[in-house]
């Protein structure tokens, strides 16, 4: 007889089976959710739960964050933001070893901090920074996963999409789990920046070109201003409490509009193109949310979670067992899926365990960002490679798989300092709320 674990278990099974088969993540959730919630119940309940699953999601105001966020990092991108951001981390560190590559790293973090997406980030950084590093003698590979590296900061520097997505799912405050990832996300931000120093010294050809006074450092830290004013608008209101979330999200991308356009970095034609570029990404990520809710009510119907942390429980199993598996399955995971799709199939099942043992939701939901953004820069499909390996010429994916390893040492070390100590993501928010 077929148990409701065992039905779980096999549409787990069954959805992996079909993205191996390279269908579309969205495609996958839902056509398991619906072939689940069918056997489990009967035609008419299983278009109920896929009809109100669908308008819910749709209509649900605490993701309508993303798609504001999404135009504010579209029109940012777009009006040479990230091109200002790196132009002045470029001459505040001339004269520094692998200067260029560290100016990269610290203007991805930094665009990452108003853009909320690491694929944008390392887009624009490698139309940007990659052609100034070629020129300046450093070597492709060292450059590019320079790039990958600084990119990936978008997914944890908020405003973060992933976040905002795991906080709908796991009914946490988003502006918690903004406050939580501020402290991890600068700390990665340094260890990359470490990482790339160290590897300067054999990667780097010729110097970094000339070194600017002290004048002209201090000059070039300021001239992104409007940066600043986008960021302390946006995050600095969520942090003092004057902005919701979603309000900060509409704020900001009402301000990179008005500051395109002020600055003529902006005009009618490239703000339609950001529309229209945010409106294609949003209803992407909206159908794999609403797959990924027809799945997980399927999931929770099965008591799959509750059953494995009976399971685990009862096998008196330590909470350091229990999260060490699912941080090598988040690796494994990420080395093969998307991290927005990793997480909406990964969080519905592992959460309940999570809090079972007594871990913060909060904790955990930095923890998975960390992971999901080690899963970007992770062979053999990690997707800032793919997107740095389109845009450059003569570079073999093997030469960027190769280039990128010393890179990950970083957030394994950052999830070490997670588990050691927690309050590096918990304290930030415990003062502020």
């Amino acid at each position: 007889m077929i148990t409701s674990f065992s039905l779980g278990l096999a549409g787990i099974g069954f959805m992996f089976l079909l993205l191996l088969l390279r269908q579309p993540v969205w495609l996958a959730l839902a056509i398991c959710g619906i072939a689940g919630n069918f056997i489990l119940n009967s035609i008419s309940m299983t278009k109920f739960v896929v009809g109100t699953g669908t308008f819910d999601t749709a209509s649900g105001y605490a993701l309508s964050v993303i798609p504001l966020f999404i135009l504010m990092g579209e029109v940012a991108s777009g009006s040479r933001m990230s091109r200002d951001l790196f132009d002045a981390a470029r001459v505040a560190l001339s004269g520094l070893r692998g200067g260029l590559a560290i100016a990269t790293i610290a203007a991805s973090g930094a665009f990452g901090a108003i853009c909320g997406s690491s694929v944008a980030t390392a887009a624009s950084m490698t139309r940007i920074a990659l052609p100034e590093m070629r020129r300046a003698g450093y070597e492709t590979g060292y450059a590019a996963s320079s790039v990958a590296a600084g990119g990936s900061l978008g997914i944890l520097i908020p405003p973060s999409i992933i976040l905002v997505i795991y906080g709908s799912i796991s009914e946490t405050s988003v502006a918690r789990l903004f406050a939580a990832s501020m402290i991890p996300g600068i700390l990665l931000l340094l260890l990359y920046i470490l990482v790339a120093w160290v590897l300067a010294r054999g990667a780097v050809v010729t110097g970094t070109g000339l070194i600017a006074t002290f004048r002209e450092r201090l000059i070039a830290i300021t001239r992104p201003w409007h940066f600043l004013l986008l960021f302390i608008a946006t995050i600095g209101g969520i942090y003092t409490g004057v902005f919701s979330p979603n309000e900060a999200a509409s704020i900001g991308a009402f301000g990179a509009i008005v500051i395109g356009f002020l600055r003529r970095t902006l005009n009618w034609a490239g703000f339609v193109m950001a529309v229209q570029a945010s409106v294609l990404i949003s209803c992407g990520l909206f159908l794999i949310i609403i797959g990924a809710k027809i799945f997980a009510i399927f999931i929770v119907q099965t008591r799959l979670p509750d059953t494995l942390l009976y399971f685990f429980q009862n096998a008196e199993v330590s909470p350091f067992w229990v999260m060490l598996m699912i941080v090598v399955l988040y690796i494994v995971m990420g080395c093969f899926l998307e991290g927005i799709g990793m997480v909406l199939i990964t969080v519905p099942v592992f959460l309940p365990v999570i809090e079972g043992y007594g871990f913060d939701p909060i904790w955990f939901g930095v923890l998975v960002a960390v992971l999901v953004e080690l899963g970007l820069i992770t062979p053999p499909v990690g997707m800032n490679l793919f997107i740095i390996r389109a845009q450059v010429e003569n570079m073999t994916m093997g030469a960027i798989y190769r280039a990128i390893l010393p890179f990950l040492v970083a957030p394994v070390i950052l999830i070490l300092l997670l588990f050691l100590k927690p309050n590096i993501a918990l304290w930030l928010p415990n003062l502020l709320f």
